[in-house]
């Protein structure tokens, strides 16, 4: 089991940012993220395990569906 998650922002101004969060064993997702914008991102699908896409309240379908794709 990793010991972090592999977070993707999908939408606004940090579109495609990738980071690690350490994973707390007390959490089953990653906390929400506040964007440079001050938008909430929250959790909205998991890839492979350790990775979690975020995504922006501005987000397009499109930008969703990339992230997910790539």
């Amino acid at each position: 089991m990793d010991s972090f998650y592999e977070c993707i922002i999908a939408g606004g101004p940090q579109h495609g940012l990738v980071y690690r969060r350490r994973r707390e064993p007390s959490q089953p997702t990653p906390m929400a993220v506040v964007t440079e914008d001050g938008q909430l991102c929250t959790p909205a699908a998991r890839k492979y395990g350790s990775r979690v896409v975020l995504l922006h309240p501005q987000a397009t379908g499109e930008q969703f569906l990339t992230i997910l794709a790539a």
